[in-house]
């Protein structure tokens, strides 16, 4: 998807969950963009969890895979281990035995004792987020007792009382983990349903959590739980208690006599008093139930309450506040809780609602208001929260229940009946043993219909064959696999040629964290319809076809029902996707594909196949905002920063528009490529002071094509006012954003992510008209991995496109003959 990003200039967005996870520091500093090698405490770059994964079946319709027989151990000398699993997304759980890995030099091993019950479980064990491997022992705010050491452990001993928190190991190379925030380690992996990086080629396990009698975890992610705490009630604080804990100590909201707001007072909430009151804050609750006004005050010692519905009650406490925490997970307005800061207030969302937020920017400009995000903490954070807590006698406020009582547990837990967190007894508990079907363990769950399995559609499917990459390592060969049988409303397309994007190189080398090996690539794909399903009335066998970045949506969404598939929250993408009937999607280095025949574009007979390739996923991301923003008008000017794939194909549709078109390069060298043979009416050395100077406030838009960090107030500076600047390139650093670059002059920025199926045929179809195509280099399927590794360098001009039909046996003929 070339870096791709999307943002609103009025619009936060945070991940669906009861607690922000992933990197949301960042998010919430640069909350126009969106990066997708985003995860989060939703980690869905734990969908990486398959990183591992095989080409098996998929139990159910939602569920992404099963975990191998060979994946369950671990490790062969692991110790076994007995938990209670979720096999489905039925999200219930029954007795099941599994080993834990052999314990290393550095390894502490666990007797577990206590367990808390998390929202973030329950998304996980239903598979809510699309990432659940099954089986799936959930559980990640864990105390127990030591039980064994290695032998270079040097802080723990037998006998000692610790904690376990959300995740279990990172990286420790990366400038996150040397800060002490391994929470925000890219390679970071969760204590339940992640899978370690340092394990992946050699087989490794999905980690199973604190749901099971004993835990094997390296002593640098081990926490010293202080004697004072009541074990039951500290299990919540190695999640809940943390998450609230460190964004106040990193925010200087830990000062006594400082006022803070609490919003929301549930299992965050409630530890986010606690904590508050102990730094010597001023509290005061922000809720919608006037009921909560006595337990806020009278059980949990807040100095005031404000009913958030109460328009009289929040305008007398407007700009009173230092800082907030915002615990609501639920879609809310913020604009009257940013009101009640002062200048210079401090802002933190620790709950996620799945329904962006409206941030007006005049919420948070005048006044210089800040927002923030926070997901769990380091190490550092996690250790210094519990001493804090032994120190000042603080708790979760916890029902204690029996391993018997989870699935009703979590029952209650989604109708929000819990008061404020369910801890498992888990010692205390008969586990029963995991014959892999339940056990004799009672279950207290009202009993199921038994259903006959049903097989994937690609359980059944035909041969397929193409290049796929199978470990981080990139390298792409002859790869065997099974495309899903053709349905009624599918079309059969044998490719002709496959676009080669820097999307596809993130991928198979899993730089995002998300790769499900073996990694099939390739999401700009033209070729033939060789057959079509009986309810197919669009296309017929020999028609000339494109399939783009995504294959399917759920139709049913705002965004679906818009016409804006592409930003679905469930959308299936072309490769490396998971599809609603739960297999890994295979992109276009392959002879075929087959797809519904909604997301199937039309080729004009017009455009050469290679070179409208590229199209199906550089050109749509250009061309969409272009129409969207009203940059297609004959007139106008337009700026393109940036001469890549993306850039040089702006060009040529800013062109067809009838713009006037200036190229910005940080590169002198390109000048005369971008007049010269792409048209351009002008050139800017964005390195020039004075030709950016001269420049200024000339140009009606300004598409950023660029995917390296770079400056982008002197960009937005060439904009007239209410000139449009639209991000499609995003880079891994965020972008700084002074206010008044866009406030003055009321200009507006945007970001786009490809385009609709409707706006894909529509560019197909003005490219044909137009004689758009991309300018490629036509390599043959053989010579991918060196195109693959030309592409990390920038050497190509401008987009590689593989001669698959005409290539892929030989190809793999003449590799196969080079292995013997």
């Amino acid at each position: 998807m070339s870096h791709h990003c999307h943002m609103h200039t009025t619009l936060l967005s945070l991940p669906s969950s009861s607690t922000i996870g992933g990197r949301p520091s960042r998010i919430i500093s640069r909350f126009l963009f969106f990066s997708p090698s985003h995860s989060n405490k939703l980690h869905l770059r734990r969908s990486s969890a398959a990183a591992a994964a095989k080409n098996g079946s998929s139990p159910a319709a939602r569920n992404v895979r099963r975990v191998t027989a060979a994946e369950q151990g671990m490790e062969q000398a692991g110790k076994a281990a007995v938990g209670w699993a979720a096999r489905d997304d039925s999200g219930v759980l029954s007795p099941y035995n599994f080993s834990r890995r052999a314990p290393k030099d550095n390894d502490v091993t666990i007797k577990i004792l206590y367990c808390g019950i998390c929202h973030t479980d329950l998304h996980i064990i239903k598979n809510d987020w699309r990432n659940a491997m099954y089986p799936v022992v959930p559980g990640h705010e864990i105390v127990g007792v030591v039980t064994d050491v290695g032998a270079g452990v040097t802080k723990f001993k037998s006998g000692d009382t610790v904690g376990v928190g959300y995740f279990v190991t990172s990286c420790r190379s990366c400038e996150l983990c040397g800060k002490g925030y391994e929470n925000y380690c890219s390679k970071m992996v969760t204590t339940c349903n992640g899978v370690d990086h340092d394990q992946v080629n050699a087989g490794a396990a999905a980690t199973m959590g604190g749901f099971s009698d004993s835990i094997v975890v390296d002593e640098h992610y081990v926490l010293r739980v202080p004697p004072t705490l009541p074990l039951s009630k500290a299990a919540p604080l190695l999640c809940a208690g943390v998450t609230v804990y460190s964004p106040m100590v990193i925010h200087g909201l830990n000062t006594p006599g400082k006022h803070i707001g609490v919003v929301g007072l549930g299992g965050l909430g409630h530890v986010a008093v606690k904590f508050a009151k102990a730094f010597g804050t001023k509290v005061t609750v922000i809720s919608t139930s006037p009921a909560k006004r006595d337990e806020a005050i009278g059980h949990l010692g807040a100095d005031a309450f404000l009913v958030s519905r109460d328009d009289g009650e929040m305008n007398a406490a407007a700009g009173t506040m230092d800082g907030i925490i915002d615990t609501v997970s639920a879609w809310h307005p913020v604009a009257p809780l940013l009101a009640l800061l002062k200048p210079m207030g401090q802002m933190v969302f620790v709950g996620g609602p799945t329904r962006p937020l409206e941030l007006p920017a005049y919420a948070i400009v005048p006044g210089g208001k800040g927002i923030a995000g926070n997901c769990v903490g380091g190490v550092r954070d996690c250790q210094a929260m519990l001493d804090f807590a032994g120190e000042h006698g603080i708790t979760a406020e916890v029902e204690v229940v029996k391993m018997d009582y989870v699935n009703t547990a979590f029952e209650r837990l989604e109708k929000n009946d819990v008061r404020y967190r369910f801890v498992v007894d888990v010692a205390g508990s008969g586990l029963g043993s995991g014959d892999g079907d339940g056990g004799d363990a009672k279950i207290t769950v009202a009993p199921k219909k038994k259903q006959s399995k049903e097989l994937s559609p690609m359980e059944h499917g035909t041969a397929a064959f193409g290049w796929a990459a199978k470990d981080t390592s990139g390298h792409l060969s002859p790869y065997n696999f099974k495309r899903r049988v053709q349905k009624d409303d599918d079309v059969t397309i044998k490719v002709l040629f496959c676009g080669i994007c820097h999307t596809d190189l993130h991928i198979i080398k899993n730089e995002w964290g998300n790769a499900l090996y073996p990694v099939v690539p390739g999401h700009e794909i033209v070729g033939v319809v060789t057959d079509v399903g009986a309810a197919v009335t669009k296309f017929n066998a020999g028609d000339t076809v494109g399939v783009g970045y995504f294959v399917d949506s759920c139709r049913s969404c705002d965004s679906c029902e818009k016409g804006n598939q592409n930003y679905c929250p469930t959308l299936v993408i072309t490769s490396n996707g998971v599809d609603y009937s739960g297999d890994t999607t295979r992109g276009g280095f392959s002879d075929s594909i087959v797809v519904n025949h909604d997301y199937v574009i039309r080729v004009p007979a017009s455009l050469p196949p290679s070179g409208a390739a590229p199209l199906l996923c550089a050109g749509v991301t250009v061309y969409t905002p272009m129409v969207e923003h009203g940059l297609d008008g004959p007139g106008k000017h337009l700026g393109v920063v940036g001469l890549g794939g993306l850039g040089h194909l702006a060009v040529k549709f800013g062109k067809a528009f009838g713009m006037k078109v200036t190229v910005i390069s940080s590169s002198p060298a390109k000048r005369d490529e971008a007049m010269g043979r792409l048209g351009a009416d002008a050139f800017l050395v964005s390195r020039d002071v004075e030709a950016m100077k001269a420049a200024a406030g000339t140009m009606d838009g300004v598409i950023d094509t660029v995917s390296g960090a770079h400056a982008i107030v002197p960009l937005l500076a060439l904009l007239r006012p209410k000139g449009q600047m639209v991000v499609v390139g995003a880079p891994s650093e965020p972008l700084l954003l002074p206010a008044v670059a866009i406030i003055d002059g009321g200009k507006r920025m945007a970001g786009n992510g490809v385009g609709s199926v409707g706006e894909c045929q529509r560019m197909m179809d003005f490219a044909g008209e137009h004689g758009i195509a991309a300018d490629v280099e036509v390599v043959a399927m053989g010579d991918v991995n060196e195109a693959v590794d030309r592409l990390e360098r920038n050497d190509v001009r401008y987009r590689f496109v593989v001669d698959v039909a005409g290539t892929l046996h030989a190809s793999a003929a003449a590799a196969a003959a080079a292995a013997s």
